[in-house]
């Protein structure tokens, strides 16, 4: 039952429609799969990084207003980085750049570090871990079906994830580089309104 309803859960949280979604797919698109489930792990470790802090009861340093602040502050920045190097990128020929990336590891290795980024560096995913985590230990008391659970949501996840990867695979074939290219710039203004959004709300203490 823990597993079942976790794994539910995971999965429902594919209407959460935030940055990591844009960068997930875009880049898919952009780069292929192996680029996209790379960034996918760097979601996963960051959510388990999260359920880890919540886990050992340190979610209360994570909500603290001035840790919020800097935590929200240094997500910004990395999301208004990010969408300004995508807004104002060339068009380039994709399939030269997918097989480039694919077989250079540093290059995979910066797109799972932007994944884990821009996912643990948002004030918003940590209070949505925190409301799972909270629902859980309410729901199973015991550790072992309160690991379960989390472990389902967290699988859950990051079957969205991939099937987001795929279904980018299958879009791909149907677009020209010139829109991809268009997809960039509008990926990039989308991370730049998403920074815009987080600074505002780390400033106005809304979390």
């Amino acid at each position: 039952m823990a597993f079942l309803e976790g794994y539910g859960i995971g999965l429902a949280m594919v209407i959460f429609i935030g940055p990591v979604f844009f960068l997930l797919f875009h880049n898919s698109l952009a780069y292929g799969t192996k680029v996209g489930v790379t960034i996918a792990l760097g979601i996963l470790f960051s959510d388990i990084l999260c359920v880890l802090l919540c886990y050992y009861g340190l979610s209360s340093f994570v909500l603290a207003s001035k840790n919020q602040f800097w935590i929200g502050v240094l997500g910004s920045l990395i999301l208004f980085g990010l969408g300004v190097s995508y807004a104002f990128k060339k068009n380039v020929e994709f399939d030269k750049k997918e097989i480039e990336v694919t077989q250079n590891s540093m290059r995979l290795s910066a797109f799972f570090v932007k994944g884990f980024s821009v996912n643990f560096f948002n004030p918003f995913v940590f209070v949505v871990w925190i409301g799972v985590f909270q629902y859980g230990s309410i729901s199973y008391r015991e550790t072992l079906p309160l690991i379960l659970f989390l472990m389902a949501v967290l699988l859950g996840i990051l079957t969205t994830d991939v099937l987001k990867v795929f279904v980018a695979k299958r879009i791909k074939n149907h677009l020209s580089s010139q829109r991809l290219g268009y997809g960039y710039k509008v990926t990039g203004i989308v991370l730049i309104v998403f920074a815009i959004r987080i600074l505002y709300a780390v400033t106005q203490n809304e979390f």
